[in-house]
């Protein structure tokens, strides 16, 4: 891919670049716009850093479940409805996280709620140009680190589990034991931990 071309993806819309999600940079722009909000949400469930760490790690899940599920048929654009996929997918982290410790579940975040951080979050920040390069350039690390780091099967299973397949129909999917799924997700979900950590 020439330098021109990811030059002219940087000011393609966020639908357009959902429509080309077989292209690793398009999925890498998308990585690198939705970083704070996959971030804010986290941080908004948690209330610890390791807690920030396991949520942001299910929010970019959902990021990922977001671009492999849209479709421009949809009311929503992309924004709102990868919004709703990263939330939904912390939340539900959450909600397992406290009842295995037996604890208060958080309530859902509300975008009507004028002391909810959460707008701030989804509207562009401004930042200076050295800010917006040097987290370009991070997401890009963090993305070339996540694809080798991930064996392929690691990858589908990933991939997967993320577009809302249980783990039954993954095994069924690839013909493999749904052990060997779990085993996947847990080994995946540790390289994950580490790369963006």
């Amino acid at each position: 891919m020439t330098h021109e071309t990811v030059d002219a993806m940087l000011n393609l819309p966020d639908e357009v670049l959902v429509l080309r999600r077989d292209e690793p940079q398009a999925v890498r722009i998308l990585l690198d716009r939705y970083r704070k909000m996959v971030a804010g949400m986290a941080n908004s469930y948690a209330q610890n850093y390791a807690d920030a760490e396991d949520y942001a790690q299910e929010g970019l899940l959902g990021l990922l479940a977001a671009v492999s599920t849209y479709s421009e048929t949809r009311a929503a654009g992309f924004r709102t409805y990868a919004a709703v996929c990263i939330r939904n997918r912390i939340r539900s982290a959450a909600k397992r996280q406290f009842r295995s410790l037996g604890g208060r579940i958080p309530e859902a975040l509300s975008l009507d709620d004028p002391g909810n951080d959460l707008l701030e979050t989804l509207a562009d920040q401004a930042e200076t140009p050295e800010q917006v390069f040097l987290e370009k350039e991070r997401v890009s690390e963090l993305f070339a680190q996540l694809s080798s780091v991930l064996t392929t099967q690691e990858a589908s299973v990933l991939t997967l589990s993320a577009s809302g397949f249980s783990y039954r129909e993954i095994a069924e999917k690839l013909h493999i034991s749904t052990k060997s799924v779990d085993n996947a997700v847990q080994r995946a979900r540790r390289k994950l931990r580490a790369v963006w950590s």
